[in-house]
C-alpha cells in the first residue's frame, strides 16, 4: 500500500510540472510564475522527472526577499542545491530583460553538451566577422582556423561576439539550427520566460531572460568543469592558424573586475565560474557562480541591469554577503 501511494504522489508531482512547463512551450507567452505554487521543488529524481528540469524552484514574487540598495532592475541569488540551504534573495525574479552577453552562457553550454571533442578545428567565416564596430571582439578574422576548446576562451574571456558568432555557424552546421537550439534547451531546463534570437546577445525585441531563467542556465553550465577554468582567468593566449598557413597568437584579457581583482569580491565567498554583459538597452549584467567559504555550498547571482559596471559589482557583493555561514 505504501509503495502505490509513493508512485501515486510521483506521478502527481510529475503531472504538476509537466503542466506548469507546457503551458508556456514554443515561442515564450505572458507568463506569470508569481501565480505558481509558492516554493515548490521537484526532487532530482530520473524516473519521475527525466528530460525536464531536475529540481524546478518557483519562489513567490509576491513576496519578494530583498537586499536593501541594489540598483538593479531584477536580480536572484539561491544556492545550487535548494536542499542544502534554504536561502533565497530576489527583486523581479520574472521580469523579462535584455541579458547582453550573459547570452553566452548559453551559446557554450550548447557547445559543451554536443562537442565531445574541444580539439576539434573550426574555420571563421566572413559573417561571423561582419559585426559593428564596437562590439566586444576576440579580434577573429575570416579564415582564421582554431580550436573548439579556444573558441570558447574567445567566447567567455574577451566576449567575443565573432567567437559566438563561429561556434554558432559550425557546431550543428547551420546558424539557425543552433538558435534552435538554445531556445529547446532553455525550454528544456525550464527557463520558460527566456527566447534567444543570436548566440552573443546584441539588443533584439526577441531577445530576453530573467534573474530566475539565468539562475537555471548557469546551474546547467556550472556542470561542466571547464566553465570554472575559462571564465575565471585574467588572460589566455590562442595561437591561431591564417588563411596563408602562417600562425597568430591573439591574447585575451577577461572583462571581469573580480577577476583582474580591479575590485574584490565579498570575502565570504569563492569565485567558481563568472560572466560579464552590457549592451544601450540591458545595462551592466553580472553571473557569478560561488562556493561559501565555511559550509561548502554553492550559490549562483544574478544581476540584470545595473545602472553601471562597478554598481553591477558593488550589487553582486551586496547578494554574496546576505549569504549565511
Amino acid at each position: 500500500m505504501y509503495f502505490r501511494i509513493y508512485k501515486i504522489k510521483k506521478i502527481v508531482s510529475l503531472l504538476i510540472v509537466i503542466v506548469l512547463l507546457s503551458s508556456c512551450s514554443g515561442m515564450k507567452v505572458n507568463y506569470d510564475n508569481s501565480r505558481l505554487l509558492s516554493n515548490l521543488y521537484v526532487a532530482n529524481d530520473s524516473t519521475f522527472a527525466d528530460g525536464i528540469a531536475k529540481y524546478i524552484v518557483v519562489p513567490n514574487a509576491l513576496e519578494e526577499q530583498v537586499v536593501n540598495n541594489i540598483g538593479a532592475d531584477g536580480y536572484f541569488i539561491a544556492s545550487v542545491n535548494r536542499f542544502s540551504s534554504a536561502f533565497t534573495k530576489f527583486h523581479n525574479p520574472y521580469k523579462r530583460l535584455p541579458m547582453a552577453s550573459l547570452t553566452k552562457l548559453m551559446t557554450a553550454l550548447i557547445v559543451l553538451e554536443n562537442c565531445p571533442d574541444l580539439s576539434k578545428e573550426y574555420f571563421v567565416s566572413t559573417d561571423a566577422v561582419d559585426l559593428e564596430k564596437d562590439v566586444s571582439k576576440a579580434n577573429l578574422r575570416a579564415g582564421d582556423k582554431l580550436s573548439i576548446r579556444d573558441l570558447l576562451y574567445g567566447l567567455l574571456v574577451p566576449s567575443g561576439n565573432d567567437a559566438a558568432m563561429c561556434l554558432a555557424e559550425n557546431v550543428f552546421g547551420n546558424y539557425d539550427n543552433f538558435i534552435i537550439a538554445m531556445n529547446n534547451e532553455a525550454e528544456r531546463i525550464g527557463a520558460v520566460n527566456t527566447h534567444f534570437a543570436n548566440p552573443h546577445g546584441l539588443d533584439s525585441d526577441y531577445h530576453f531572460t530573467t534573474a530566475y531563467d539565468m539562475f537555471l542556465i548557469s546551474k546547467e553550465l556550472m556542470k561542466y568543469p571547464i566553465f570554472k577554468e575559462i571564465s575565471t582567468v585574467k588572460e589566455y593566449k590562442s595561437n591561431i592558424t591564417q588563411s596563408d598557413g602562417t600562425v597568430r597568437t591573439e591574447t585575451w584579457l577577461t572583462t571581469n573586475y573580480f577577476v583582474t581583482e580591479e575590485l574584490l569580491m565579498s570575502s565570504n565567498v569563492l569565485l567558481d565560474g563568472t560572466k560579464t554583459g552590457n549592451t544601450t538597452n540591458a545595462g551592466n549584467c553580472l553571473v557569478l557562480v560561488v562556493t561559501e567559504k565555511k559550509s561548502g555550498v554553492k550559490y549562483i547571482s544574478v544581476v540584470l541591469n545595473a545602472k553601471s559596471k562597478r554598481n553591477s559589482y558593488y550589487n553582486s557583493n551586496a547578494l554574496l554577503s546576505s549569504i549565511p555561514q
